[in-house]
């Protein structure tokens, strides 16, 4: 199933999603609606209630009791947030696919290069992404998201998947010229609006293979990443394990699991974002996440 978080009359709410979230005639289940809470056993009609009350656990019920009509919305009516509007942990992964690495020359790593993306950094399908006046350089990565279930404790790569409850598309707008300046991610990730996630989670019996997943971002129409899954050095069960082994997951932590070759240095010359552009990051079977591009003040060093 596709799991949205949307507001609708000032009241935000989880839903299920039919359709891929651009059409506005795309029909949303309201999981608050009181002919579907019956089903759901009071639990809170929020998508991380969800995650931790099993997401697994709400599929089945509501493959087992259906949609009910009385709860049918339509995207026109509402305003879509991201999936996840504030997640507790956003864990990122640098230079994890091959074609990536060897764009820049770079070896392989010989285990993930982690870096925190703030939760404040998440932003909604359609809002702006915006660049701090004078900022310099700064990128798209389109990458799949992959979003914590369960606590996980040093678990082995064999049973990581069973830990992952849903997957979704991630945009890492990242400073380039900041990171590089700095020698550091801390700053260049962590920047407001550096975050579009969504439009939607599928739950993870949606996605049999997440490392067969078609990855493409485009901005202003223009290709300028197409890659696929199945060229990360590290996969989603390798980092879930890896992770876990240095500390707890919880539900509702994301993974941004790297992206493909194409970021905006890489091109020449380098295809910086600009305001006035609109970029879309695309992964296979998780929709297309659009944000326009603004211009705003200076960055507050």
């Amino acid at each position: 199933m596709r799991f949205v978080t949307f507001v609708e009359q000032g009241s935000t709410r989880a839903g299920v999603l039919q359709g891929d979230g651009t059409s506005p005639t795309d029909t949303i289940f309201d999981l608050a609606h009181p002919s579907m809470r019956a089903d759901l056993n009071g639990t809170a009609p929020q998508l991380q209630s969800f995650l931790d009350a099993g997401l697994g656990k709400i599929v089945s019920i509501l493959a087992a009791h259906g949609l009910a009509d009385a709860a049918r919305l339509t995207l026109d009516k509402v305003t879509l947030l991201a999936p996840l509007p504030m997640p507790p942990r956003i864990f990122g992964i640098a230079h994890n696919y091959r074609d990536a690495v060897a764009e820049r020359g770079i070896a392989p790593p010989p285990e993930p290069v982690l870096f925190m993306k703030t939760p404040k950094t998440v932003i909604a399908p359609g809002r702006s992404i915006v660049l701090p006046a004078g900022i310099g350089g700064c990128t798209y990565e389109a990458e799949l998201a992959a979003v914590i279930g369960k606590r996980a404790v040093n678990v082995s790569k064999e049973q990581a998947l069973e830990y992952v409850a849903a997957y979704g598309c991630f945009n890492d707008v990242s400073a380039s010229e900041m990171i590089k300046a700095d020698g550091s991610f801390d700053r260049g990730k962590n920047i407001s609006t550096f975050g579009p996630f969504g439009p939607f989670l599928a739950s993870a019996d949606e996605v049999p293979d997440p490392h067969a997943l078609g990855v493409t971002l485009t901005v202003d129409g223009k290709v300028l990443q197409r890659g696929s899954t199945r060229d990360m050095i590290f996969g989603v069960a390798e980092l879930v394990s890896w992770l876990s082994h240095r500390g707890p997951l919880e539900p509702g932590d994301v993974i941004a699991t790297g992206t493909p070759a194409g970021v905006a240095a890489m091109h020449k010359p380098p295809a910086w974002l600009k305001a006035g552009s609109t970029v879309i990051a695309t992964v296979e079977s998780l929709g297309q996440l659009a944000n326009p591009i603004t211009e705003g003040p200076a960055f507050d060093a």
